[in-house]
């Protein structure tokens, strides 16, 4: 892994003294092929010289009426205790969550940042993301339907996606998401 120069704008850095501790997020930088994903950890020293501080899986479910789901699953690996990880999820019809999915199938190299919990400090690798891997995203996200892709401003509320994503979580848990791999 090599260290990397990517910087955070103001905004984004405020937004992130929010989240929760482990919890993981996408810095899309408008107008760059650049994807960034950033995390807020306990102790940053658990994760300097981890051999691979971050692992994603990708898995897209369409429901029974047609609504996508991207789910992104994550585990943060310290060097030290257990993993922390989760799932996150991005709806393929909002502009924003569509340019992630679409950069993120595109990235030999993921920067990654993080962040010390009071975010005073940070920690940036660049973790390589595997051929095979990154196939078998793109081979997933390929399978979204275009015409349902980008059919809703950011801000619009999505109530079929909200429908569809509580069915692909009654039937799939974060396991599930990982497995894909």
């Amino acid at each position: 892994m090599q260290p990397t120069g990517v910087v955070i704008n103001r905004e984004s850095w405020l937004l992130l003294m929010e989240e929760p501790l482990y919890s993981v997020r996408f810095i899309d930088r408008e107008g760059t092929q650049e994807l960034a994903v950033v995390s807020r950890v306990e102790d940053l020293d658990w994760f300097i010289d981890a051999p691979l501080p971050l692992s994603l899986s990708l898995c897209t479910w369409q429901s029974p009426k047609g609504i996508w789901v991207v789910a992104i699953g994550y585990q943060l690996h310290p060097t030290f205790g257990g993993s922390k990880g989760g799932v996150f999820y991005l709806n393929p019809r909002q502009a924003s969550d569509t340019a992630i999915v679409r950069k993120l199938v595109r990235q030999e190299k993921l920067t990654v940042i993080l962040l010390s919990e009071d975010t005073e400090l940070h920690y940036t690798v660049s973790v390589p993301l595997s051929p095979p891997r990154l196939e078998r995203w793109q081979a997933a996200v390929a399978r979204l339907d275009p015409s349902a892709t980008d059919a809703l401003l950011d801000a619009e509320e999505d109530p079929a996606f909200n429908r569809a994503l509580q069915a692909f979580q009654a039937q799939y848990g974060p396991d599930d998401v990982f497995e894909e791999n």
